[in-house]
């Protein structure tokens, strides 16, 4: 992974970007695009579809080296992850195409079928930096699997099947839209996101956002100087 080279760093929204630090940064487009000492930073939106809009003009017209993705995420139930905790993920999946099947709580990954296309049939790989070490202090790092939904988890059972479908440890909006995009262009990215509630039944009090907001941004302050 060539990180000398000028990348591309997304988030969804304008907070999770603010921290991995825009000071200084130069307006390409209005709340949407900058250009950064590392490349390029970029707010996609919230959600696979807007992601892929905007993404894949960036990739064509900037042509980054590579990506990386941050943000905030929910972590399923047995995880292991706390609030605040930051994961580096190893995979991306879509978590919730599929066949919904009439007995509870069923439901079979678009990835099972034999219409499936190749792209989606595996766990789409992220690439892990070799200064990403897992830690317990002064912050808690931890691999994970990603899972990309499109409707986020608001009940118990639907957090433990995804979790039992995927093996998938945390889940957010755009982490595996970015990741297809990236391997359809063998692009490099990565994924850091930190955690801000249960996937679980629905709990997302502000100061739990909050937490993993700090979190991802002590990260990147002891972290953004590998990237560049």
């Amino acid at each position: 992974m060539k990180l000398s080279e000028p990348g591309l760093v997304c988030a969804a929204t304008a907070d999770e970007l603010q921290t991995f630090g825009l000071a200084g940064a130069e307006v390409v487009e209005a709340d949407r695009l900058w250009r950064i000492r590392e490349g390029y930073a970029a707010v996609t939106g919230v959600g696979i579809p807007v992601t892929l809009l905007r993404l894949i003009p960036w990739l064509e017209s900037l042509k980054p080296a590579w990506l990386l993705n941050i943000g905030i995420a929910g972590a399923y139930p047995d995880s292991g992850f706390n609030i605040g905790d930051v994961t580096v993920g190893v995979s991306e999946v879509f978590a919730d195409i599929g066949m919904e099947l009439p007995n509870e709580e069923a439901f079979t990954p678009l990835a099972k079928t034999p219409f499936a296309d190749p792209l989606l049939q595996t766990p789409l790989a992220l690439e892990i930096p070799d200064w990403v070490r897992e830690s317990e202090a002064p912050l808690r790092v931890r691999l994970g699997r990603g899972a990309t939904v499109n409707s986020c988890t608001g009940r118990a059972g639907t957090g433990l099947l995804r979790r039992e479908l995927f093996g998938a440890d945390f889940e957010s909006m755009e982490g595996a839209a970015l990741a297809l995009a990236a391997t359809v262009r063998r692009i490099p990215m990565f994924e850091v996101r930190s955690i801000s509630n249960i996937a679980s039944d629905r709990d997302m009090r502000p100061e739990n956002i909050q937490a993993a907001l700090r979190s991802l941004r002590t990260f990147w302050e002891a972290r953004r100087s590998q990237l560049s």
